[in-house]
């Protein structure tokens, strides 16, 4: 079977033709959404405002590389990962870390004050007291 004759030809063309360029966005549509040019604005002037935008990204982009932080910086900060530790032993350092911190979180818990002792030390007050 040939594609070619599966292809439907509509029976009027140029009503088909004339119901699509009656649906098709309007110009002003268009520009707006950056599809064609503004047909206002001479090719010249719209040029040099192209050029002037991407030279102002440009300058963007080149301060702040230039402003960007120092590796040291990010390490201080822990954004990046220290580079004198070798990759394979950072994850154990991470974990020896977190289960450092959790031990000593855990020992405050046990030894924190019972309310009774803080009305003691005068913290709380009698009705203060947890129920």
């Amino acid at each position: 079977m040939d594609p070619i004759s599966n292809l439907a030809v509509p029976e009027n063309p140029s009503k088909v033709l004339e119901a699509q360029l009656a649906q098709r966005p309007d110009v002003q549509d268009l520009v707006d959404r950056n599809i064609i040019k503004d047909p206002k604005v001479a090719p010249a002037i719209q040029q040099q405002r192209d050029e002037l935008e991407k030279r102002k990204i440009q300058d963007s982009l080149r301060h702040k590389i230039d402003h960007r932080p120092s590796p040291e910086v990010l390490v201080e900060q822990n954004i990046l990962k220290d580079p004198k530790i070798a990759p394979s032993l950072q994850r154990h350092q991470h974990d020896l870390e977190r289960n450092i911190l959790q031990d000593k979180l855990e020992h405050k818990i046990q030894e924190r004050p019972n309310p009774v002792e803080l009305v003691e030390q005068g913290i709380l007050t009698e009705d203060e007291l947890p129920q």
